[in-house]
């Protein structure tokens, strides 16, 4: 079931009727599903195999790297003793290779399995190099000609606090965007005294760019406007870009909530990617997800100064991620929960940002916020279930 859920598929074992009368030596795994998500099984089922029968599956295989364009598998055999570098606590390097690269990326024993595009496993197969490299020596990659990384350059006195011990904020980093990353400067550059250290993040174009503003956000925290000096609010007018607004007052406390929850409940509603940088909220991602995620940012912020009215917020026909619910008003504390708490339990729920507001008739409504439609309407199913609770409840 564990492996279902990860590849989205659906596998029982299986006797066909040719089969009848013969003496089997093991079991028939159907394995449905999409291609991508069938091969993942797979690999997870093989690996799982050749780990309480060693050499079953792998005494007779061979490397492979496959001229497939479109979809294929390359093999490559690793040493034993490398596999739990190549692995990682609790297999963290395995699954951040894979992310990076949108290439599955799967260890049947000692043989790695790279199943994807051309280009996802050439990526996936130099991220593992470059990792296995590091066993040896410093790692050297031109970045100027690849596009899948972006350049950082940390402040020097910054290195080890963006690192953590025994990497830990690097790594956390990498866990929660699906990026990885190298500090590029060679071993003789540190005897210079070098004000900057070169950071590469590579990974998808969103992966990628989440990594970067989350090291930009934890060099801010040491190295105040250390990337925010020069920075000004504005809309970039590209399909895919950063918008930026700039926090007055308390905004930034309000907007960040606490252990940074609220922050993340309104990137999660509007799909987009949103740091803070400093006294700055970057918005990343195509156009129609840096509008949500600016809007709710700002629907929020009004909340800080009393009511909010429905009028105030600009809707229109457009905005298909905006929809009011009519509460019954004797109703309206149970749903909203002590302090709020039972609207936030709902939001969490469904990936959704929910506010109450008055509209022009002077009723509150309730307004459910999301780029998913089943979210919303998760959310909307959510409220109306605490409303007849209630009314059943009278």
């Amino acid at each position: 079931r564990q492996v279902e859920q990860e590849y989205g598929t659906i596998m029982f074992f299986v006797h066909l009727k040719s089969d009848e009368g013969t003496r089997r030596d093991g079991e028939k795994l159907a394995i449905f599903g999409p291609k991508r998500g069938r091969r993942g099984a797979e690999l997870k089922v093989m690996a799982a195999i050749e780990s309480r029968l060693p050499g079953h599956l792998t005494e007779d295989m061979q490397e492979h790297i496959s001229d497939s364009e479109d979809w294929g598998t390359d093999v490559r055999r690793l040493k034993m003793d490398e596999m739990s570098w190549a692995l990682g606590k609790k297999g963290a390097t395995r699954k951040k290779l894979a992310r990076a690269s949108n290439c599955i990326v799967e260890y049947v024993g000692s043989v790695v399995h790279m199943s994807g595009t051309k280009r996802e496993r050439t990526l996936a197969g130099e991220y593992l190099k470059w990792i296995m490299d590091q066993l040896v020596g410093h790692v050297e990659v031109d970045t100027e000609i690849r596009d899948d990384v972006a350049v950082l350059h940390i402040p020097q006195d910054c290195v080890g606090y963006v690192t953590g011990l025994k990497r830990a904020t690097l790594s956390r980093i990498e866990e929660e965007w699906g990026a990885f990353m190298l500090f590029m400067d060679r071993k003789e550059d540190t005897h210079r005294q070098k004000e900057k250290a070169k950071l590469a993040i590579f990974g998808t174009r969103k992966n990628r760019r989440g990594a970067e503003l989350k090291v930009m956000s934890t060099v801010e925290g040491k190295c105040p406007k250390y990337f925010t000096t020069g920075i000004h609010e504005g809309e970039e007018r590209g399909e895919w870009g950063t918008d930026i607004y700039r926090f007055r007052g308390e905004e930034l406390s309000y907007a960040l909530g606490k252990e940074g929850m609220t922050k993340r409940k309104l990137a999660k509603a509007a799909d987009c990617i949103l740091e803070y940088v400093g006294d700055y909220a970057f918005c990343s991602g195509t156009r129609s997800e840096r509008g949500r995620g600016m809007r709710y940012l700002k629907w929020l912020l009004r909340q800080r100064s009393g009511p909010v009215r429905v009028e105030d917020l600009g809707l229109s026909k457009r905005m298909t991620d905006v929809a009011e619910v009519q509460i019954p008003k004797e109703t309206i504390p149970e749903v909203m929960g002590p302090k709020g708490s039972g609207l936030r339990s709902i939001e969490e729920q469904t990936a959704t940002f929910l506010f109450m507001a008055f509209d022009r008739g002077g009723a509150e409504v309730l307004v459910i916020c999301g780029a998913d439609a089943t979210n919303r309407s998760s959310a909307e199913h959510a409220v109306r279930a605490v409303v007849n609770d209630v009314e059943r409840g009278r």
